[in-house]
């Protein structure tokens, strides 16, 4: 797929772009201190806040890949952030040759924008316009070069692939994994990342953004020690996707294997209300951890308390009496986790991104373009989030959200390195109902979707329902990284499509959802009808249509209504709903079922069209569509649904 992906001219560059992704590795750890002389950069990303030892399971197999990897390559520094490229007050006042050159940079910028998914668009002709390019002369650089240019002191972030150099320093901002990932690769190779983040091959897009961003080729000697060493980490190592899952359902539409990210089909969505675990969508960042039988079966997990120890041991220790010992870190195994009270609850689970494709039409936005297949609904069962800090030494976990008036957040770390976090006040809500699931419809919760341990947050965003759970903290800041603090999961205004123009930091992450709807069947139980008066044309071309799909709103929110069009909103039909809608107010956690007969214009060539609206208990009802709400990370799209077909 990256040959196919790839610019024309990559491909006469000598590269094993054309076979390194059909066999990918993690090195073994004693080959990082062997090979780390062949780095061409100064040092690691020394400054970087991730662990990136946990993107696999703990089992020997599967070691770290990224670190040893960047030492291989020329690892370069990637310690700067993206904002010391930018000019300030004291560059200007201590330094004004210093000052020159960065407004120099500043003007080139604004004269070149950053590419950005909606600057590109979804261009048919982009492989025409990339060999208009082949015989540009550019500049040739070494890697030393390239290690040169890593972001420290004001210079410029340079990488390369395929033997091309790229400076990514103005679209640092606008990685859609978050400018801390991206950084891992300043100055040096980027082959060894995208071996892991194999999304990079699921569409063009990756390529298309850094077209504009070319400055440069590789001198063929650099390339050629790239391609040894990625070709002798393929030979010696297994690929860290050689032990995915092997029984997914061939029923899913995958929109990528490695890593696996795949939906429901329309009409299957609503054949059952709890979804077969087979069935349920699939949403991974990373290769799917493996435990051996004896790391599961002493599995445990880390609570982190630390940054409350002193105050939790003056709640304990208040009657004089009791001589307990709050410890700034436990470990709590599974078996004990499964002794706490078992709960059970229902919930619904949506990727952030379910219906991206819908909202491509409006503007290109990055990520998978799901369809409405990205959501699902399991029965989860295990033990309250608020006993298992009981467990920890938190005796009263609600005294402890309203301490200081503070915001406190729990931290949850992922055995893949992913890292999410959600407010103290709905982990501890005693209505809330998040719990750490090790039970999925009544069975052991299946790897692929967190086994052995899940955190279940019900009404929020799926990405806050972090799987494969290691580690709980509780923090006065929230968790690290691009999935909670990053572009990731942040939804910016229309306007904006360059995310350096915006502070990430001020923007909150998508936790509780929005209002959805959907529809997975359309079938004409009438030909012909009689509508309106006794207008000819109001009696003609009009079916009966029955319609079925389904509705959820995020935080627990009653769906008390569905709406339902054949006329683009000129008349509405209220759907009936046939299942869910018995839920507990307020604690609606799960989708709704609905179905609706509705008369529907059949437009010349046999088309009928419908769309549908939920309204939830607050009344918050469904935009007509997306170009509000639209997003360059298309994340969130609640606009109408709307489904044609062919009768």
């Amino acid at each position: 797929s990256s040959l196919l992906l790839a610019p024309r001219r990559l491909r006469s560059i000598p590269s094993i772009t054309s076979r390194a992704y059909s066999k990918t590795t993690s090195l073994p750890a004693a080959a990082a201190s062997s090979t780390s002389v062949l780095a061409g950069g100064s040092r690691a990303n020394s400054n970087s806040n991730e662990n990136h030892s946990t993107f696999f399971s703990p089992s020997s197999s599967s070691l770290p890949f990224l670190l040893t990897t960047a030492l291989v390559l020329g690892g370069g520094g990637g310690g700067g952030s993206a904002g010391m490229y930018y000019r300030n007050e004291n560059d200007c006042n201590s330094n004004s040759t210093k000052c020159s050159a960065l407004m120099e940079k500043e003007e080139e910028a604004q004269a070149h924008p950053t590419p950005t998914p909606s600057s590109v668009g979804l261009d048919k002709n982009f492989e025409d316009k990339t060999d208009a390019s082949d015989d540009l002369h550019l500049p040739i650089f070494t890697s030393e070069q390239v290690a040169e240019n890593n972001g420290e002191d004001g210079k410029p972030i340079w990488m390369s692939y395929g033997g091309i150099v790229y400076d990514v320093t103005e679209f640092i901002h606008n990685h859609p994994g978050g400018s801390e990932r991206i950084l891992l690769a300043a100055g040096s190779a980027i082959e060894p990342y995208w071996h892991l983040y194999r999304q990079h091959f699921a569409t063009d897009l990756p390529m298309r953004l850094m077209e504009d961003l070319i400055i440069g080729k590789l001198d063929e000697k650099s390339q050629d020690e790239i391609d040894n060493q990625m070709e002798k980490i393929i030979e010696e190592n297994d690929d860290p996707y050689l032990n995915e899952p092997t029984d997914r359902s061939e029923q899913l539409i995958v929109h990528g294997d490695q890593p696996m990210n795949a939906e429901v089909p329309a009409d299957l969505i609503t054949e059952s209300y709890i979804t077969p675990v087979e069935l349920f969508y699939i949403r991974h960042h990373h290769p799917v951890p493996l435990l051996r039988k004896e790391e599961v079966q002493h599995y445990e997990i880390e609570v982190d308390l630390s940054n409350f120890v002193d105050y939790l041991n003056e709640e304990v220790h208040k009657d004089k009496k009791d001589t307990v010992v709050v410890a700034p870190k436990s470990n709590i195994s599974l078996d004990d986790i499964k002794k706490l009270p078992k709960v059970e609850v229902i919930t619904t689970l949506q990727c952030s991104g379910n219906r991206r494709g819908d909202m491509n039409k409006v503007k290109r936005t990055s990520g998978t373009a799901w369809g409405q297949g990205a959501i699902s609904t399991a029965k989860w069962g295990g033990a309250r989030l608020v006993d298992v800090l009981k467990l920890a030494g938190v005796i009263n976990p609600y005294d402890l959200t309203e301490k200081d008036g503070t915001q406190k957040h729990v931290r949850f770390e992922s055995l893949d390195g992913m890292k999410a976090s959600i407010g103290m006040e709905k982990a501890t809500n005693p209505y809330g109902d998040v719990i750490i699931a090790y039970e999925m419809n009544g069975e052991p919760i299946p790897r692929e979707h967190g086994f052995p341990l899940r955190a279940i947050v019900p009404g929020y965003s799926a990405v806050r329902n972090v799987k494969w759970v290691k580690k709980i903290e509780i923090s006065t800041e929230e968790a690290e990284g691009a999935w909670q603090r990053g572009l990731n999961y942040k939804t910016l205004p229309p306007n904006v499509t360059d995310a350096k123009s915006i502070n990430l930091e001020n923007m909150p992450s998508m936790t509780e959802s929005s209002l959805f709807s959907g529809i997975t069947k359309m079938e004409v139980i009438k030909d012909t009808i009689t509508t309106g008066n006794d207008d000819s044309d109001s009696k003609n071309n009009m079916s009966l249509v029955k319609a079925k799909g389904w509705a959820w709103a995020g935080g627990g929110r009653n769906i008390v209504r569905v709406d339902v069009t054949g006329d683009e909103g000129k008349s509405w039909t209220t759907a009936n709903i046939v299942q869910g809608g018995d839920q507990k107010f307020g604690r609606a956690w799960a989708w709704v079922f609905w179905e609706c007969d509705i008369p529907v214009q059949v437009e010349e060539g046999g088309t009928i069209r419908l769309a549908s609206k939920a309204v939830d208990m607050a009344f918050n009802s469904q935009p007509e569509n997306a170009d509000h709400g639209w997003n360059v990370r298309g994340l969130g799209n609640n606009s109408w649904y709307r489904r044609e077909q062919k009768v």
